[in-house]
């Protein structure tokens, strides 16, 4: 499947055309939950379908996932608490439940070993039993758009948390695992919020007095 059908989409989507698209198509609470996963966690699909009932945890106020340590070399981070209230935490909250509930399941998992790609067949309690590479590249088509494709939702994560004038490399570390600026300026889109923010300072800059 094509990486980038139409062109790198570097242009975020804000919360409420992304809760738009999700409430317009018609999902799976498999499905819902994968995609709320992919915009929250800014995550690797790999990361977000490899999840089991044993990586999460419920309580009063959270949904918590534990991703451990990061695909492509990154950092081991803390579980990222999600809180019970925003929309689709339900879904997922709901997956973790009957992951919880059945009996493990096969599924195969695909890894890397020595530039070479390998598979091996795991029982688990899967978030995810019925989600791979393919699928999730169909879901976020499905809801977004054909111009989509999931690791734009980790770009979008990065771009809304980087945009933050409070934010830092040490917060964008801290969330998806990133180790290198390199490998973490890949990720960072463009706003044009951001941009006029830009030129609004310039201005100020030209006008003041000191």
């Amino acid at each position: 499947m094509p990486r980038y059908n139409g062109g790198k989409q570097e242009s975020p989507m804000t919360f409420q055309e992304f809760k738009s698209r999700v409430e317009k198509a018609n999902l799976s609470t498999e499905k819902k939950g994968f995609i709320w996963l992919l915009y929250y966690a800014g995550c690797r699909k790999s990361e977000a379908y490899e999840r089991t009932a044993k990586n999460c945890q419920v309580t009063d106020t959270h949904f918590i996932i534990d991703f451990g340590q990061r695909k492509k070399h990154g950092a081991k981070v803390d579980p990222l608490k999600f809180p019970r209230s925003w929309p689709g935490i339900d879904q997922l909250i709901k997956l973790y439940e009957r992951a919880r509930s059945r009996k493990p399941q096969r599924k195969t998992i695909f890894y890397q070993e020595n530039k070479t790609t390998r598979s091996r067949v795991i029982n688990d309690q899967w978030l995810f039993p019925h989600i791979q590479s393919a699928t999730a590249w169909r879901i976020v088509k499905a809801v977004l758009g054909q111009e989509y494709y999931p690791h734009f939702l980790r770009l979008n994560r990065l771009t809304e948390i980087g945009s933050d004038p409070e934010s830092s490399i040490v917060r964008l570390k801290s969330y998806s695992g990133i180790r290198s600026i390199k490998a973490l300026e890949s990720y960072l889109g463009i706003s044009e919020e951001e941009q006029e923010a830009a030129i609004s300072w310039m201005g100020k800059r030209m006008n003041s007095k000191s």
